[in-house]
This record gives structure tokens, sequence and C-alpha cells, in this order.
């Protein structure tokens, strides 16, 4: 039987097992909160001449821990690794215990036979997060509706399969993108239900047989930072499923196996995006295809100063628009930089005596890259990097005065944000196909609509024009 996933705010009661000869078992009480992720609570008593808990006495105040633990419960066995010492509050009051916490790295919800000291090491890592259905548009379930004279539905007949999507190569390690089911019955003295789950995962796979959890994480964070720059819009990893040989059971050979870890529990605090507010992505997976996708892990290493700072922004959904600002407009930096001198951009260079690129200068090279089609108010390449440049200094600068305009920042944040998801394309191959609406007249209409809400136009200097301003 499969162990209940562990949801925010619940716990379990069991026993928790060192792996040590001649160590008693110790209560304890596992939890999974919003602060902390997953938490082991270890009642004891500190006093030495309690022979049962001295082992226990030992992982607090040395504050050393056995990396790896077993937690066994009524349900099943939970396997705990890399823990660390998480706190303690003692008391010599012989009417209470004091309590320890120990927080593993990795929880699977499962058991790994053998010795306990091994490091987690696994063959294959299925994750699931926002977002990846939309995207993929991958279903297992093909659907036929029987229909009688009236053309109304008398009969449904489904087929389900799991569907293999798409697979490409990062560096040693084979990735995919897949979806599967799940199907399930309950039935009750009123009720009988039937639910079938048809879900996206990627899954990512060693070229060396088994790899850490975290190096699994890294490379699937990859394609989820492509997504957020697709959509432009927070995405969470919600599950991770492991599956591996030494995890076998007797039902199984590579049983799925749930795995919680503190390198990504926080994301699955966030609210899950509503259809509305995700949207459509600038491409979908089949407009990418694999060997966009392979360019794009070739790409990550070098781009990697453009990707993070913008991921991060655009993954962060209590972002203001300044924070979004800073962290585009390094990436613009970034990007300038590795870009490389284009034709014209001298104009937007330094006048000092010996001049040079500025921040200007990295922006025009990203706008030039794009060669897109800019709403008429904004459409001058040499001004709109200068506007870019100057919200970002005055934003960053204490000795630049006030803070810029709040509809001045308004328009920049957007226009940044276009920039680096629009050059997040380019980092697939797959510009010349995908970036064509936006290098026509009209690809941009939500930055219109606000161009003309707040009346702005930009001068050859980069400065803003209000229409009001005309009529002082």
């Amino acid at each position: 039987m499969q162990m209940k996933r562990l949801e925010f705010g619940d716990s379990l009661s069991g026993l928790l097992i060192d792996g040590v000869d001649g160590t008693p078992y110790v209560g304890a009480t596992i939890l999974m909160t919003q602060e902390r992720g997953i938490t082991v609570e270890v009642p004891y008593l500190p006093d030495p001449s309690i022979e049962q808990f001295n082992h226990v006495l030992t992982w607090f105040r040395d504050q050393s821990p056995p990396s790896n633990m077993l937690f066994a419960t009524r349900d099943g066995t939970i396997s705990l690794f890399d823990v660390v010492w998480s706190g303690q509050t003692e008391t010599w009051d012989g009417s209470r215990t004091s309590v320890g916490t120990l927080r593993p790295t990795v929880t699977a919800f499962g058991v790994r036979p053998g010795p306990l000291e091994p490091p987690l090491v696994i063959e294959e890592l299925r994750s699931r997060l926002d977002g990846l259905n939309e995207w993929s548009r991958l279903s297992c379930v093909e659907q036929k509706n029987g229909l009688n004279e009236a053309n109304k539905v008398r009969s449904v007949e489904m087929h389900i399969q799991q569907n293999d999507g798409l697979t490409w190569r990062q560096g040693e390690v084979t990735m995919a993108i897949r979806a599967g089911w799940r199907y399930s019955t309950s039935e009750d003295g009123y009720n009988r239900l039937i639910s079938l789950q048809d879900n996206a995962f990627i899954e990512s796979s060693s070229d060396s047989g088994q790899m850490p959890f975290l190096d699994h994480l890294i490379e699937q964070r990859k394609v989820a930072n492509l997504m957020v720059f697709l959509f432009g819009l927070p995405l969470s990893f919600r599950e991770h499923n492991l599956r591996d040989e030494l995890f076998a059971t007797s039902t199984s050979k590579r049983p799925e196996i749930e795995v919680v870890s503190s390198y990504s529990y926080r994301e699955r605090r966030n609210e899950v995006p509503t259809p509305k507010k995700l949207g459509r992505p600038l491409a979908h997976m089949a407009q990418i295809g694999s060997e966009g996708l392979e360019a794009w892990s070739e790409n990550y290493e070098t781009w990697k100063r453009f990707i993070l700072p913008s991921a991060g922004a655009l993954g962060n959904p209590a972002s203001f628009l300044e924070d979004i600002i800073v962290s585009t407009s390094m990436s613009i930096e970034a990007a300038g930089v590795i870009i490389g001198e284009r034709p014209g951009e001298r104009e937007t260079w330094s006048r000092a005596r010996n001049p040079k690129p500025t921040t200007a200068t990295y922006a025009f090279r990203c706008l030039d890259v794009l060669d897109a089609h800019w709403p008429d108010p904004i459409a001058d390449r040499v001004s709109l990097a200068r506007a870019v440049a100057n919200n970002y200094n005055d934003v960053k600068h204490f000795d630049r005065g006030d803070f810029p305009q709040h509809d001045e920042s308004h328009v920049v944040s957007e226009v940044n944000q276009m920039i680096v998801r629009l050059l997040a394309i380019c980092l697939t191959g797959k510009e010349k196909e995908l970036l064509t609406p936006y290098r026509r007249d009209g690809g941009f209409h939500e930055i219109q609509q606000m161009l003309d809400a707040y009346t702005l136009s930009l001068d050859k200097g980069g400065k803003w024009k209000r229409a009001s301003d005309k009529q002082l």
C-alpha cells in the first residue's frame, strides 16, 4: 500500500531508527509545515543515567545525528536522508520530556533495503510543476463519444496510455517530458466516484545510472526556468517521485516513491495559478522541440548570468516594479556583454575621452538582436535603450535622487520583461519562427495600451514625455 501524501499541517507518529546495532528505537513525530518543511520531533529524557536515551542525548548535545535514518509508521516506513540537527529544548523537570528536532534534506516515502549509511542516489526522478500540462499539451487520454439519433452523447469510450512526449539530452543526462495517468475509485452509501488523473511530468535520468537528488533537480530546474520566461510568471515544483531498483518491493521492481526535499518544498506554499492567470506561453513545447531544449541546455552555463536574475524576478510573486527592473536590467547587461558589439551602437557609448560601452549600449545590443517592432511612442531603438538604462540607474543609485515616476517604471518593467523573455527564445535557436509576430507591427498590445493610458512617449535622449506636458 502506498503511503499517504503529506500535506502542510499533517503529522505522523512512529518509531525513529538510526540503524546502529544495539540502540533502541525511540518514539517520534514527523511533521510537514510551511515554515520548515519536513521535521522530526524526538522526545527524550536528558538524564544520562537513563541508558535508553543516551544515543539521543549524543545526537542533540553534539548536534550530530546519524546522516540517514528510518521512520516507521503504521502505514509504512519513511526514509530520511542527510539528516541535520535543527534545535532542541531541554528541561530537567522530572514531569516533562525534552524535545529535539531533526531535519532531513530529502525524505522518501519508501524503504531502501540494506545499510542506512550510503548517500541517496537516484536512477530517475519524475517531477510535476505548474503550467506543464498547458505548455506540453500532452495527454494520456483518447476519448470517443457515442451519439444517438438526436446527436446527444449516449456513451463514452476512453483509451488511456502513457504518452511518451519528448526526449532530449542535457550533457550526460537524458531528459523527457511525458504524460502519465493514475486511476482510483471510491464509494460510500450514496456516491460512487471514478477518478482519473492525466498529468504531464519532467523526467531525468543519468548515463552513469544514478545521481543525487539535487543533481536531478538542477537539470529539471533548467527546463522550469525556460517555462518561467515563456509564461512570464512564477511556476512551482509541487511533486517529486523517484524510481530506482534500490527501492524495489515484492510487487514492483522500480516503484514510484514520493520525495520531499528541503530544496523545493517552499514552492508548494505558492498558490496554484488559475488557467486565466497562467494564460498562454510565448511558445508551447512542440514549437520549441527537442532541438530547442537541447540548445537551451547547451547555452545555459554561458548565459547563466542572464537567466538566473530574470528567472528569479519573474518567478517571484511578491516582486515590486523596482525589483523587476533591477533584476531584468542585470540580465540585459549580462546579455549585452555576451552578444558583443552591434552595428549602430556607438551612439550609446560614453562621451568621455576614451569612449566605451554604457548600460544603454548593452540594452541596445539586446534590442538589436531581437529586431522587434516596438509601439511607435518607443520605437526608436537608441531612445528605448537609453530609457531602459536611465530607469535602471535611477532606481539603483542613491545619488540619482528620487525614484522614477511610477508610470515610467511600470512601462520600463514591462519592456524589460519582454526583452528578457524574447531573448530566452533566442537561446533555443527558434527565434526565426517564434519572434515573427514581434517583428511585425502590433506584437506588443499590452505595452501599447499602457503607453496610451499613460500618454507616454520617448524623446531622442531617452527621456519620457507626457501628453499633458505639451499643454503647459
